[in-house]
């Protein structure tokens, strides 16, 4: 097996491993293989059965999809805030449209109620571009590559720290001393300053 193919395996295990972690830091591997194998495998199951195992697969991934998310917004330096938004204004856009057809109903049932489905359009296209802009903003944030220093949700992801080095000065407890040391103003260790040949 090559190594894109480990990582594929390696990321959609990990996504469900993971599932109900929201710490930490996850790399934009680690988010997009499982959104584009998650979404094969729904479109499968669905064109399969008529919707019903698509949707309850779909379902199933709701919970890891989001705590994913959070991790990758995590790996820019973001909080979970921005995943919470996201899906928030999936669901404003979802209403919007659901208001959209309530008023061109209303509008063909009556003319008495045409007032009020001539308001629900304009309501409509706000909450859309509200909701849309909002999204495209999370979706940068998630296609951008995160910080390469540790951050406030710690060191994993794209930082590029070197594992070895890591795993030395943890075994040997140094690496707490160092990052008592070298912690700067925002509260979190800055790997650049740190002289590793003096340790």
């Amino acid at each position: 097996m090559n190594k894109s193919s480990n990582q594929i395996i390696m990321s959609y295990s990990n996504y469900w491993k993971r599932a109900l972690d929201v710490s930490g830091r996850s790399t934009r591997s680690e988010f997009w293989h499982p959104y584009w194998i998650n979404l094969v495998i729904t479109s499968l199951l669905s064109i399969l059965s008529v919707g019903t195992l698509g949707s309850l697969f779909a379902l199933a991934t709701l919970i890891p999809s989001f705590t994913v998310m959070t991790r990758r917004l995590h790996d820019s330096n973001r909080s979970m805030l921005f995943a919470i938004l996201y899906h928030i204004s999936g669901f404003i856009t979802k209403a919007a449209m659901i208001f959209f057809v309530l008023g061109i109903l209303l509008a063909s049932i009556s003319t008495e109620n045409y007032r009020i489905a001539k308001t629900l359009p304009v309501g409509t296209a706000f909450g859309v571009v509200i909701a849309g802009l909002i999204s495209l903003f999370i979706l940068f944030l998630l296609v951008k590559p995160g910080n390469k220093k540790p951050n406030r949700y710690g060191d994993g992801g794209s930082c590029e720290i070197n594992i070895k080095e890591t795993e030395y000065f943890e075994s040997t407890g140094t690496m707490n001393k160092v990052r008592e040391r070298e912690q700067d103003k925002s509260g979190y260790t800055n790997v650049d300053d740190i002289d590793w040949d003096k340790l």
